[in-house]
C-alpha cells in the first residue's frame, strides 16, 4: 500500500500516458504481426500467441486508462492539485492546538523550517510514523525545525489520543484545513523558511526519508 501512495504522483502525471502508448504498441504489434492475414490472425502458432498477448496487453490498458480517469480520477486530480503547491508561498492555516485550545496561524512559524504533517487518530500509517516525527521534532527544533502535526477531528479524541501517545510537536486541529483540504493521510508539507512550499510526501515515511528532507532545508 505504502509503494502505491508513493507512486501516486508518477501515476497522476503520466498514468494514462503510459496506458495510451502501451495499447497503441500493443495493438500496433498485433497488425504487424497479422499483416496481411484475414481478421490479422497470423499464420504461425508462435505469432498467434504473440498476438494473443499483445491483445491481452491493450485490453489490460485500456481498462487502466478508464480506471485512472473514472473511479480514480477525484483522488488523482487531489494529487495533481497538493503537488502543484510545491514552490509556491505556503497558504494561510489557522488552528487550536490541542492540550490549550489556545489559537496559533501558520504563518507565526516564518523564518523557521516547518513539517506540517496532516493525519489521523484512524490512519494506521500516520499513528505508524508519528514517533519517527516526534522524534525528528526532538532531534532538530535547536536547528530551527518546527513540526506541525495536524488534523481535522475533534479535540475530544485527539486529547484521548495524545494522553496515551505524547508529542512534542506544534499539536494541532482544526476544522477546516484550507487549501490542505484532501482526503488522503498522511500527507507531509515540508516549508522552507521564506514560506515556500519545498517538498509534498503523500502516505507513510520513515525517520531517514523525514531527516534527508529536513536536514537539506536546514542547511541551506
Amino acid at each position: 500500500m505504502e509503494t502505491i501512495e508513493r507512486a501516486l504522483p508518477l501515476i497522476a502525471a503520466w498514468g494514462v500516458w503510459i496506458g495510451a502508448a502501451l495499447c497503441a504498441m500493443s495493438l500496433l504489434g498485433v497488425w504487424r504481426l497479422g499483416q496481411g492475414r484475414r481478421l490479422l490472425v497470423p499464420a504461425r502458432w508462435p505469432a498467434r500467441l504473440g498476438s494473443a498477448g499483445l491483445l491481452v496487453l491493450a485490453a489490460l490498458s485500456a481498462g487502466g486508462i478508464y480506471v485512472l480517469t473514472g473511479p480514480m480520477r477525484p483522488m488523482l486530480d487531489q494529487v495533481r492539485y497538493i503537488r502543484g503547491t510545491v514552490g509556491k508561498p505556503a497558504g494561510e492555516l489557522a488552528f487550536r492546538q490541542v492540550a490549550d485550545d489556545a489559537p496559533r496561524r501558520l504563518s507565526e512559524l516564518r523564518g523557521k523550517v516547518v513539517l506540517v504533517n496532516l493525519w489521523a487518530t484512524w490512519c494506521p500509517p500516520c499513528r505508524k510514523e508519528l514517533p519517527a516525527i516526534d522524534k525528528l521534532q526532538k532531534a532538530y527544533a535547536e536547528r530551527g525545525l518546527v513540526v506541525v502535526t495536524l488534523s481535522d477531528e475533534e479535540r475530544g479524541r485527539l486529547l484521548k489520543f495524545a494522553a496515551g501517545h505524547p508529542l512534542s510537536t506544534l499539536n494541532v486541529y482544526t476544522p477546516e484545513l484550507g487549501w490542505l483540504d484532501v482526503g488522503g493521510r498522511p500527507l507531509t508539507m515540508v516549508i522552507d523558511r521564506q514560506g515556500v512550499v519545498r517538498e509534498c510526501l503523500i502516505g507513510g515515511r520513515d525517520y531517514a526519508d523525514f531527516e534527508a528532507i529536513v536536514k537539506d532545508r536546514l542547511e541551506g
